[in-house]
C-alpha cells in the first residue's frame, strides 16, 4: 500500500517546538510527554507523535529550531564593529549555557545520549556543531586580519576550535546538570582567559 500522508498540525510548527522548550524548561526533560505537550497546545499527543515519528525527532526538531534562533542572535553578536577579542568573549558567553536545566542544553545532552543508538541523532547534533565551529574559525580569521594576534595556520586554527569546544562543552555539562560549585561567570571568565592565552594575548 502506498504511505499515508501525515496529517497537518492544527497548530504551526513554531508553535509546537516553543511549547516544547517551555515545556522542558518548566519541568524537565522527562515530564514532557506526547500527552503532556499536547495537552498544552489543546490536541491530541498522539497527533503530535505522528506528526513528528517519535519524541526523538522532536526533540531533534526542537533543538534544530531553537539553535536557528541563537544562531541569529550568534550573528548579530558577531557583526558588531568591536575588536575580535571582545566578540570572542560574546561567542564563549552565548555558547554556555544560562544556567542550570537550560532548556537548549538540557536537549543537547539528551541528544548526544540518544546518538549512541541512532545515527540520524548524531548526524543532526553534528550538523550543528559544525556550525559554531566554523564561525569561531572565521572569528579567529578576523583577528588575525585586524592584527589582534598571529595568524595560525589551518591545523592550528583547527586544534584550538577543537580545544576551545572541549572545554565549553565540559563547562556546559558542569552547569545545565547545577555541579556543586561550578558558577557560570567562573566558567565563562576561565574560558575568555584559555581562549586569549591561545591567541597569544
Amino acid at each position: 500500500m502506498p504511505p499515508t500522508r501525515r496529517k497537518r498540525l492544527e497548530q504551526p510548527r513554531e508553535v509546537v517546538l516553543q511549547a516544547a522548550l517551555d515545556a522542558i524548561a518548566e519541568s524537565g526533560l522527562d515530564a514532557m510527554t506526547m500527552a503532556a505537550l499536547g495537552s498544552r497546545l489543546g490536541i491530541s499527543g498522539g497527533h503530535i507523535l505522528y506528526y513528528f515519528g517519535s519524541k526523538d525527532r522532536l526533540l531533534v526538531e526542537t533543538l534544530r529550531w531553537s539553535e536557528d534562533l541563537l544562531g541569529a542572535r550568534r550573528a548579530a553578536l558577531l557583526a558588531r564593529d568591536v575588536p575580535a577579542a571582545e566578540r570572542l568573549a560574546s561567542y564563549i558567553d552565548l555558547y554556555l549555557p544560562t544556567g542550570r536545566a537550560d532548556p537548549r542544553w538540557t536537549i543537547w545532552v539528551a541528544v548526544h545520549g540518544r546518538s549512541l543508538g541512532d545515527p540520524e541523532v548524531l548526524a543532526a547534533g553534528t550538523e550543528i556543531e559544525q556550525v559554531w565551529a566554523a564561525e569561531l574559525r572565521g572569528l579567529v580569521a578576523a583577528g588575525a586580519a585586524a592584527e589582534e594576534w598571529g595568524e595560525p595556520d589551518a591545523a592550528a586554527t583547527d586544534a584550538f576550535v577543537a580545544r576551545l569546544h572541549a572545554m565549553l562543552d565540559g563547562f556546559a555539562l558542569q552547569i545545565v546538570t547545577g555541579t556543586p560549585g561550578v558558577e557560570r561567570e567562573q566558567r565563562v571568565g576561565l574560558a575568555v582567559g584559555f581562549a586569549r592565552r591561545e591567541l597569544g594575548l
